[in-house]
């Protein structure tokens, strides 16, 4: 089975098809779609689909993630990269300066079927943010330097795109989502 992904980052692409096996085949589509401004991960990535299928027509899913520092409402919240190009791994670091550093994860997934119908699937990862960067240099999403998984004791970044979708807030949502689709009971036409 052939899905379309419509994203521009390559690194969830890469995350979400070694959960989802061989059966099904994400094809990566980058599409001008406008990223509205709420404060739902769920409701973003319903609404991206919903743009990305007018603008295909078949089968696709849409994703988005949110990173949410306990200490403050909503922050980053569903604004992780435009918050990490305004203050940077310093800015960050230096909000949370005398507070808990309690944050987690979440991810949705859009899943539209070939009649445009809808279903979403989210994931959460609980952790900390350390006070300071790790692996600066390593090509992976900028939270994941400074974010540590409650129960492990290195950042994200550490580990391997293996070891990580046995844990992580995306890898937790693409299992539901592979579980639907491989589910025999769903009235949806791929």
């Amino acid at each position: 089975m052939e899905l379309y992904f419509v994203t521009g980052n390559k690194h969830k692409v890469q995350e979400i098809q070694k959960v989802l096996g061989k059966k099904i085949q994400l094809i990566q589509k980058k599409l001008e779609i406008k990223e509205p401004a709420l404060n739902s991960i769920e409701k973003i990535a319903k609404i991206k689909a919903v743009q990305a299928f007018k603008k295909i027509g078949k089968p696709l899913i849409t994703e988005d993630t949110g990173i949410y520092f306990n200490a403050f409402k909503n922050f980053p919240g569903t604004e992780p990269k435009r918050e990490f190009e305004k203050l940077d791994f310093k800015g960050l670091l230096e909000k949370l300066k005398g507070k808990k550093r309690n944050a987690f994860f979440i991810t949705a997934i859009c899943f539209v079927d070939a009649k445009g119908k809808r279903k979403t699937f989210s994931g959460k990862l609980h952790g900390r943010i350390t006070e300071k960067v790790f692996y600066e240099k390593k090509d992976v999403l900028p939270y994941e330097k400074i974010f540590i998984p409650k129960g492990k004791k290195r950042v994200l970044a550490f580990y391997s795109r293996k070891t990580k979708n046995k844990f992580s807030h995306r890898a937790k949502a693409a299992r539901k989502l592979k579980k639907f689709l491989g589910s025999k009971s769903i009235n949806y036409r791929i």
